[in-house]
């Protein structure tokens, strides 16, 4: 017996051992195997941390984990993640790895996962990362990899989906997921149950599902021949609705099928409360409600690159409301008939009817209706909304914790007709009419302790425009008064139609710091960077502004007055002129959008007064290009013109800044420059010298990265100056300084220092004995922390004329001439080169200009004749008079779009010329 349990024990030591020994032994072949397959089949970058073994976690079969493991897309997804986990863990048949014919997966385990899915604005899709299988070899050996799968597993989960050209976006939080099934069988159910602890969902800019419970229990029948999945039994849970499913989805050979219904299982009215985050998270389970509702729709339809699934959609509720018991009102009759039908196949047919909706809240009644048909080719529109709404009372309705919100919504306004009357200014034809009245409105919260103030606002409808009288608002510290009419506002509202029109803006004080704090705090939580903003396309628009005082960073403009234009996707700005850094900007110009790809800003600025010290640490382009002003104190003036392209941050790109113009100042005190350290001393002089500079006029030009100074002259107290040259945003100077320097002003060592410039003179054949001023040339080069500085004497300068003409009439007459036209020669070159540079230059922006143009007019006429050609082919077999319409519809899209690219290329045209004329005469004046 004892020999037994001996053996008996030794036997299962010795299998436990191999229970670990095993993992280790077959891991570099499991880790090989999975990197090959990895590199094989992915277009992306994976990678993982550590790869885990056991026998013993699911015994008899093989447990692998992937610990940490991510896969992070390449090219234009370089920088987003598509998918990473904390763990990715498979159970794999033990037989299989040992055989080493086929590997079979039994289960997969999702710890943690965290995936971000993404769709471009030109269709393309981040996960898209399979490598393209190559034709199929007869004689390759077959596949090593085979799923037997029974579970599937996710948990705590976060997974993103954003839509760029849907404009949708959806998130989820706390997601867990079990699939239990035998997804090796062709047909076969699966059992689904997952939940999420947050889901929302963003359309078009709009939050409509906030922070919401998600519970789905499917059971699925598949069949994996056709890839058809049948819904035998489904529920859907959010917050508290309830919504079951029945159908189909299919995935054919191209795009997809389906036949899905919804409807809700409960008819309870308080079930659909739950969906309004500002009702559900205040005391939701003390709500007393009642009445019925009833809501059901579908999904029907194929989905592929032409056309997309017809949606439906029914809601009707009955004798609703709802009640606090801490609170003295309620929510009473609420009523509600809503139908909706996408149509995916023709669009046109889309219809939205909202037959009723009333309300009573805190004894206000409010009433509703709309009807839309034919939204695409003309749409038909019918619509009122009558009563008020009483902010001040809505605390008595509902819980507002945190939440101060005051004020009166008084509206009676109906519309009716079709769009094409406004369009054609047959106004006579569309019925508009009514006002919109708000008056005594305040809203403040936890989150936004600013708060927003409205003492009163009208607006007045009418056929050909609306209104705005009397708006006065009130954030924090800050005030604003608008007022004017907008045109085409109706088609603006519900058909994507261009409104215009002229507003004005005043306020007696803007303070953007204390706005500013309240987003930096927001940002914290959900940071976002600075991108460039598109100019809608629908909208021309003049905004004529005036505004006394304005808070920004650590500026204080004032009087800001002048007109913004916001028109063709674009913003202009006319005649604008503030006072700010101690002096005053009088500005027109740009910010131009029509071109996503390529955006830029063109200005034209005349600044006075400006203080040095100030403009250096508010402006970021003066900081890149101008460092040197760090040190510097005093004022200047200037007047220029700059046009640059916009990096993604909104940033001017500095090498494609095109600028030129002129800087004035009366006196500019250095105080401390390494420059003018090292020339200081390099030519020894004393340390209680002045370091001012006087009477600068300075023409300059930014072209390529760099900024080009002509020459000119100024004084450093008794010390005469000539400079120019250039320095670059890489801070490489390349600057050549005349000088004539007093002997008074050197110091201790400076008769070595002139020594030895008169030997290097003497080394160039010149026989100079320097006066009571010594001329002095500087080369200046390297950076600005490390400039380099090297010094010559020169033979002629206006304060040692005299002295200098002595010695050069020992010399040969023939020498003197001679050097003269060389001087003369090269001075000639030198201006005609630069010149040339400029026109050179100019041609080449002015090109840039005409070849954007000429590309983005062909975009705009394709984009037209693509538009016009889907329209006359919607159209096509439908009869006579459809096709006629159609061709009438089409034709006006192709001249629309004709005439938007004849704009395009126009406006190009007209910056290039102006480019190059400006060229011209500066080259003149040069020259």
């Amino acid at each position: 017996m004892k020999k037994f349990l001996k053996i008996l024990l030794i036997t299962v030591v010795v299998i436990f051992a191999l229970l670990l020994i095993i993992p280790v032994a077959f891991k570099g072949k499991i880790l090989q195997v999975a990197q090959n397959e990895i590199n094989k089949n992915l277009n992306a970058k994976v990678e993982f941390t550590d790869l885990r073994l056991s026998l013993i976690r699911n015994f008899p079969n093989l447990s692998v984990s992937l610990v940490e493991m991510s896969v992070v897309g390449i090219g234009d997804f370089e920088s987003d993640t598509l998918v990473a986990f904390n763990t990715f863990r498979a159970v794999v048949d033990i037989k299989s790895v040992i055989s080493g014919d086929v590997i079979s997966v039994r289960s997969i385990l999702l710890d943690q996962p965290r995936v971000k899915a993404k769709v471009l604005d030109d269709g393309r899709v981040n996960w898209d990362i399979m490598i393209e299988d190559t034709p199929a070899d007869p004689e390759a050996e077959p596949a090593e990899f085979r799923v037997d799968l029974q579970r599937f597993e996710i948990k705590d989960g976060v997974i993103e989906y954003d839509d760029v050209p849907m404009a949708f976006r959806t998130t989820l939080g706390g997601v867990n997921l079990l699939m239990r099934g035998d997804l090796t069988q062709d047909l076969t159910s699966l059992d689904i149950t997952a939940t999420s602890d947050i889901f929302n969902v963003w359309f078009d800019g709009i939050r409509y599902i906030s922070n919401a419970g998600l519970t789905m229990n499917t059971l699925l029948d598949t069949d994996m021949n056709d890839f058809r999945f049948t819904f035998r039994e489904n529920e859907m849970k959010l917050n508290e609705l309830t919504v079951g499913m029945e159908g189909y989805f299919a995935m054919p050979e191209s795009g997809m099928d389906m036949d899905i219904s919804f409807f809700s299982t409960n008819t309870d009215f308080r079930t659909i409360l739950s969906l309004i985050p500002v009702i559900y998270m205040a005391d939701f389970q003390d709500l007393t409600a009642s009445g019925s509702l009833s809501l059901e729709g579908f999904v029907r339809g194929a989905m592929t690159e032409e056309v997309m699934p017809s949606v439906g959609l029914d809601l009707v509720v009955e004798n609703a409301g709802f009640s606090y018991p801490d609170l003295p009102r309620s929510l009473d009759n609420m009523q509600m008939d809503l139908s909706l039908f996408y149509d995916g196949v023709d669009e046109d047919l889309t219809t939205i009817d909202l037959r009723r909706f009333h309300m009573e809240m805190a004894g206000n009644p409010f009433d509703m209706s709309m009807s839309i048909r034919t939204p695409i080719s003309d749409m038909q529109l019918d619509a009122a909304f009558t009563g008020t709404i009483d902010f001040t009372s809505l605390a008595d309705v509902i819980p507002l914790e945190g939440i101060t919100l005051r004020g009166l919504l008084e509206s009676d306004v109906s519309l009716s007709g079709n769009m094409s009357d406004i369009e054609n200014e047959r106004y006579e034809d569309f019925n508009a009419g009514g006002s919109m009245r708000l008056t005594a409105f305040q809203y403040s919260d936890t989150d936004f302790p600013l708060g927003v103030s409205i003492p009163s606002a009208v607006l007045e409808f009418s056929p050909r425009f609306v209104e705005l009288s009397g708006f006065e608002m009130m954030i924090g510290g800050s005030d604003m008064r608008l007022g004017g009419r907008l045109e085409n506002f109706i088609p603006y509202v519900f058909n994507d139609g261009t409104v215009s029109g002229t507003m004005t803006f005043t306020s007696t004080m803007l303070d953007l710091n204390e706005m500013m704090a309240f987003e930096a705090e927001e940002a914290e939580a959900d940071t976002v960077p600075l991108s460039i903003v598109e100019v809608p396309a629908n909208i021309d628009f003049v905004l004529v502004s005036s505004v006394d005082n304005i808070f920004f960073d650590n500026m204080e403009i004032t009087n800001l007055q002048g007109r913004i234009v916001v028109r063709d996707k674009k913003v202009l700005m006319e005649g604008v002129n503030m006072n700010m850094l101690g002096g005053s900007i009088d500005m027109d110009g740009e910010y131009n959008t029509q071109d996503m790809s390529a955006p830029f800003i063109d200005f034209a600025m005349d600044i006075r007064s400006f203080d040095i010290p100030s403009s250096f640490h508010t402006f970021n382009t003066v900081q890149r290009l101008t460092p040197l002003a760090k040190d510097l104190r005093g004022s200047f003036s200037t007047s220029m013109k700059m046009n640059a392209l916009l990096d993604e941050e909104m940033m001017p790109v500095m090498n494609s800044i095109d600028a030129s113009g002129r800087l004035l100042t009366s006196s500019v005190e250095v105080l401390s420059s390494t420059t003018f350290d090292r020339l200081s001393s390099a030519l020894s002089l004393r340390e209680d010298r002045e370091n001012v500079l006087r009477d600068i006029d300075i023409s300059f030009t930014i072209a390529d990265g760099r900024v080009h100074l002509e020459p000119f002259e100024t004084r450093l107290g008794p010390i005469g100056m000539l400079i120019g040259g250039d320095q670059g945003i890489d801070q490489t100077m390349n600057y050549v300084v005349r000088m004539t320097v007093p002997r008074s002003l050197f110091g201790s060592g400076a008769d070595q220092v002139i020594n030895n410039l008169v030997s290097g003179a003497a080394a160039r054949g010149l026989n100079i004995q320097p006066g009571d001023n010594v001329n002095v040339d500087a080369s200046i080069t390297g950076t600005f922390s490390d400039p380099q500085i090297s010094l010559n004497m020169r033979e002629s300068a206006r304060a040692t004329m005299d002295n200098v003409m002595e010695q050069v009439r020992t010399q040969a007459a023939q020498e003197v001439e001679r050097r003269v036209e060389q001087v003369e020669d090269r001075v000639r070159e030198e201006v005609t080169e630069r010149a040339d540079k400029i026109l050179e230059e100019a041609e080449k922006r002015a090109d840039q200009i005409r070849n954007a143009a000429t590309e983005a007019a062909e975009r705009v006429r394709k984009e037209g004749e693509s538009a016009a050609a889907k329209v006359e082919q919607e159209a096509a077999g439908r009869g006579m008079i459809a096709e006629a319409a159609a061709k009438r519809t089409a034709d006006g899209i192709r001249r629309e779009a004709n005439k938007k690219a004849d704009d395009i290329i126009r406006e190009a045209n007209e910056r290039a010329d102006k480019i190059l004329e400006d060229a011209r005469r500066e080259a003149a004046r040069l020259n």
